[in-house]
C-alpha cells in the first residue's frame, strides 16, 4: 500500500499552508464565541420550585413544578407523597417549550390532607448524567413535627454529588482516544508523511501504509467500541440495562444523538476497513475517515457540559475546535511514534536525517495549530466550567483538570525540545564516514552512524513520551466530561443555616435556636423567611445541663401590622422544648419566649425579621426575574400567603392568577444569579489567556511556515 501513490510531494507547502489557515480561522471564531458565550453551569440541578422547599401553603395545589439549571432535562422521575406515606403524584411532564422545567401533576383522588409533603426527584440530564435530591412543602395550619422537618431539612441539603460513573467516564475516554487518533493520523499522513517519504523506495512506502492502515484501524476500534459503551453506560442511568431502558434512553434527544454518534463511528470503521482491504483508493478512504471522525467528534461536542449548559451551538463548537485540536496534536504524535520512527530507523543512514527531519518540519505546523485550538478553547471551557480559583482545588473536577494542565504542559515541553532543540541538532551534525564503505561507525557509543543515530534515539524517546502523557490526558478529559464542573460542585446549594442566641438568668443560660435562617444572627436577632416552617428550639442550661420548665414554655411572636401567634413547645428527648411554626407575614417581628426553669421565671424578647420567600440577604435577581408567563397552575391556583405576597415589579408572583414563566425567560444561573452577571477575576484571566494563547500560536504557526517556505526557496 502506498502512502504517497496519490499525494502530490512536488507541492505540500501551499496544502499545508492552506490547511493551517482554515483551521486557525476556525480557532479564531471559536474564541470569539467563547469570550462572549454566558457562563454557567452543566448537569441538570434544581433551582427552584413550586410549591419553595420548606414553604407552608393553605392547599394541595394541582401540580408541583420544579425548574432546573444547567442543562435541560430529557427524562425525570418525580413522586409526591404525603403525610401517609401515599404517592399522590402523577407521572411528570417536562416542559416542550423550556426543557429546563418539570411539571408533576397532582392525583386528582388526592384528598389534600393537612400536613407535610416530600417531593423526591431523579432527572437525566441533556448531558446524560444523572442528579437526584428531595423538598418538601407543608399544607395547612397544623403544627408540623419537629423531627420529620428537621429530617426533611437535611435531606434537602444541596451538597452536589462529585461521584464519577466509572463505566461512562472509561467509555468517554476510548471514545475520545480513537476519535483523536482518527482526526490525527489521517491529516498528518497527508500533510507530512506523504511528501515527506515522496521520494523513498516504494518498500518504505508500503511499510508506513500497512503500519498507518493499522493504526487507523486501532483508533476506529476505540471509538466504535467507546461510541457503543456510552450509549449502554448512559441507558442505565435509567434502570437496570435491558433492552427496555436502551429502547427507552434512544427515545430521548440524548439518546437518537448517540445513535447517530454510533452509526458514524461504524461508517469509519468501514472505511478503514475498506482502506485494509484495498477495495478504496488510499486518498478518498483517508479523507472519508477525516471527515467520519470530525462528524463522530461534533456528536460528542454537540452533547458536551458546554453545549446543553452554555449554548448549544456556541458551546457545540468550542467544545468541537477543543476535540479537532487535540487530534491534530495527538494523532500527528502516534504516527511520528508508531510509524515514522520505526520506519527511518530501517531507512538507509543517510536517509534518516533527511525523512525524519522533513515529517516533523511538516508536522510542526500541524501540531502549533492543534496545540493553539487545544489550549486557546481549554481557557475558554475552564472559564465556563471553573469560575473561581478555588474551584481547581475544591472539587473533583478542578483537580482533575489541574491534573490535565500539568500533563499538557509537559507535553508542549517536549514537543517543543523536539523541535526547536533535537531537530537542529539532527539537521547540524555532519555524517561520519567509514572507512570501508560499510555503515558509519559510532564515536560516541551509539550505532549506525555518529551523533545523528543518538539524536535520532532522543528524539524517538521525546515523541514516545509526549504521546503518552497526552493519552493520558485524553483518559483524564473523559474523567472531566463525566464529572460535576466546578461550577456546579462549588456551589453551596441551600443548606440550612441554624442560628443560637443566647441570654443570662439568675444562676443559668436559655439558648434560643432557629432553624433554617438566611444568616447568621446578628446583634441578637433572627433574619427569616415567610411561610417557611422554622424550627424553634429553646433550651435551659445550668452548668451545661439542660433544666426542666416547671410551666409550659411558650413562643409569643408578634407582627408589625397586629399579627399574634402564640404557641407552647414541646418537650423533647434531649430536654429541649422545641415548635415549627412558620412567619405569615414579611416585616418586623418581636419574638418572646416564657419559661419557668427551675421555677425561676424567663421572659427573652428576640427582634426578627422576615423576608419574602424569595429575596434574602445575599440574593438579588436582578431586573429579570423569573417570570413565569405562560405557565398558568390553573385558574385558581394556590395561595402562598395570606396577602399573595409580590416578590417585586419583574418577579415571579405565586398569588391566584398569576403565575407563568414566559415574557422574559427565568433565569437558572449558578446560584440564582443573573446570567449577565460579570465574569469573576479568574475567569478575566482565564480569558485572557485564550485571547494570548490564539495571537501566539498564530504567530508560531506564520513563522513556521515561512521557515518552510524558505527552506524550500
Amino acid at each position: 500500500m502506498d502512502i504517497t501513490s496519490s499525494i502530490d510531494g512536488g507541492g505540500p507547502l501551499s496544502r499545508t499552508s492552506l490547511f493551517a489557515s482554515v483551521l486557525v480561522a476556525l480557532v479564531v471564531m471559536a474564541l470569539a464565541i467563547g469570550l462572549v458565550a454566558t457562563p454557567v453551569a452543566a448537569h441538570a440541578y434544581l433551582s427552584e420550585t413550586d410549591p419553595g422547599n420548606g414553604e407552608q401553603i393553605d392547599s394541595l395545589p394541582d401540580e408541583v413544578t420544579l425548574y432546573f439549571s444547567g442543562d435541560g432535562v430529557v427524562n425525570a422521575d418525580i413522586t409526591v407523597v404525603d403525610p401517609d406515606d401515599e404517592v399522590v403524584s402523577e407521572e411528570s411532564e417536562i416542559d416542550s417549550d423550556d426543557t429546563q422545567v418539570v411539571d408533576v401533576p397532582i392525583d386528582e383522588d388526592a384528598t389534600g390532607d393537612e400536613g407535610m409533603y416530600t417531593v423526591e426527584w431523579e432527572v437525566l440530564a441533556d448531558d446524560g448524567h444523572t442528579t437526584s435530591g428531595s423538598f418538601f412543602f407543608a399544607v395547612g395550619d397544623e403544627p408540623l413535627d419537629r423531627d420529620a422537618v428537621l429530617e426533611a431539612y437535611e435531606e434537602s441539603e444541596g451538597d452536589e454529588d462529585e461521584s464519577i460513573p466509572p463505566f461512562e467516564a472509561g467509555a468517554k475516554a476510548l471514545l475520545l482516544v480513537g476519535v483523536a487518533g482518527l482526526i490525527g493520523i489521517p491529516a498528518i499522513a497527508t500533510v507530512a508523511v506523504g511528501p515527506a517519504f515522496a521520494r523513498a523506495d516504494a518498500s518504505q512506502r508500503e511499510r508506513i501504509g500497512g503500519q498507518l492502515t493499522a493504526l487507523l484501524a486501532g483508533a476506529a476500534g476505540l471509538a466504535a467500541l467507546g461510541a457503543l459503551a456510552l450509549g449502554l453506560a448512559r441507558s442505565a442511568a435509567m434502570g437496570p440495562l435491558s433492552i427496555e431502558t436502551i429502547t427507552q434512553f434512544t427515545e430521548t434527544p440524548l439518546g437518537q444523538a448517540w445513535l447517530v454518534q454510533v452509526a458514524l463511528a461504524v461508517g469509519v470503521a468501514g472505511f478503514v476497513a475498506a482502506l485494509a482491504r484495498g477495495r478504496l483508493p488510499r486518498r478518498g478512504a483517508l479523507a472519508g475517515t477525516f471527515v467520519g471522525a470530525l462528524a463522530v467528534a461534533g456528536t460528542i461536542a454537540w452533547t458536551s457540559h458546554s453545549a446543553t449548559a452554555i449554548d448549544r451551538l456556541n458551546g457545540a463548537i468550542v467544545d468541537f475546535v477543543h476535540i479537532v485540536g487535540a487530534g491534530l496534536w495527538v494523532g500527528g504524535l502516534a504516527v511520528l511514534a508508531f510509524v515514522v520512527v520505526p520506519t527511518v530507523r530501517n531507512a538507509h543512514p543517510d536517509d534518516r536525517p533527511v525523512l525524519l527531519a522533513a515529517t516533523i518540519r511538516r508536522f510542526s505546523i500541524l501540531a502549533l495549530v492543534g496545540v493553539t485550538f487545544v489550549v486557546g478553547t481549554g481557557f475558554v471551557l475552564a472559564s465556563w466550567h471553573v469560575p473561581t480559583a478555588s474551584g481547581l482545588t475544591d472539587t473533583v473536577y478542578g483537580l482533575v483538570l489541574a491534573a490535565k494542565l500539568i500533563l499538557v504542559v509537559a507535553g508542549l515541553a517536549l514537543g517543543g525540545l523536539t523541535r526547536y532543540v533535537l531537530l537542529g541538532r539532527l539537521e547540524s551534525a555532519p555524517p561520519t564516514d567509514a572507512v570501508d564503505g560499510s555503515r558509519p561507525t559510532s564515536t560516541d557509543g551509539g550505532s549506525d552512524g555518529s551523533g545523528r543515530q543518538l539524536t535520532i534515539t532522543r528524539i524517538a524517546r521525546a515523541v514516545r513520551l509526549e504521546v503518552t502523557l497526552l493519552v493520558v490526558v485524553l483518559l483524564l478529559s473523559g474523567l472531566l466530561t463525566s464529572a460535576p464542573t466546578a461550577a456546579v460542585a462549588g456551589m453551596d446549594g441551600d443548606e440550612p443555616i441554624e442560628a443560637t442566641i443566647e441570654y443570662e438568668y439568675d444562676d443559668g443560660v436559655v439558648e434560643v435556636t432557629a432553624l433554617p435562617v438566611v444568616n447568621e444572627s446578628t446583634n441578637e436577632s433572627f433574619e427569616l423567611r415567610t411561610d417557611e416552617p422554622i424550627v424553634f428550639e429553646v433550651a435551659f442550661l445550668e452548668n451545661d445541663s439542660p433544666v426542666d420548665s416547671e410551666r409550659p414554655v411558650r413562643l409569643l411572636a408578634s407582627g408589625g401590622d397586629g399579627t399574634e401567634i402564640e404557641v407552647e413547645l414541646e418537650e423533647t428527648d434531649d430536654g429541649t422544648y422545641a415548635t415549627v411554626q412558620p412567619l405569615p407575614d414579611a416585616g418586623e417581628w418581636e419574638l418572646r419566649v416564657t419559661g419557668a426553669p427551675g421555677g425561676s421565671y424567663v421572659s427573652e424578647w428576640i427582634d426578627a425579621t422576615a423576608l419574602p420567600a424569595d429575596e434574602h440577604a445575599e440574593h438579588d435577581d436582578g431586573a429579570e426575574e423569573h417570570d413565569h408567563a405562560d405557565h398558568d397552575h390553573g385558574a385558581d391556583g394556590h395561595d402562598h400567603g395570606p396577602d399573595d405576597h409580590d416578590h417585586g415589579a419583574d418577579d415571579h408572583d405565586h398569588g391566584a392568577d398569576d403565575h407563568d414563566h414566559g415574557a422574559d425567560g427565568h433565569d437558572h444561573g449558578p446560584d440564582g444569579h443573573d446570567a449577565a452577571d460579570e465574569a469573576s477575576p479568574f475567569q478575566t484571566l482565564l480569558e485572557f489567556g485564550a485571547v494570548a494563547t490564539v495571537v501566539a500560536g498564530s504567530l508560531a504557526v506564520a513563522v513556521e511556515g515561512l521557515q518552510r517556505r524558505s527552506r524550500n526557496d
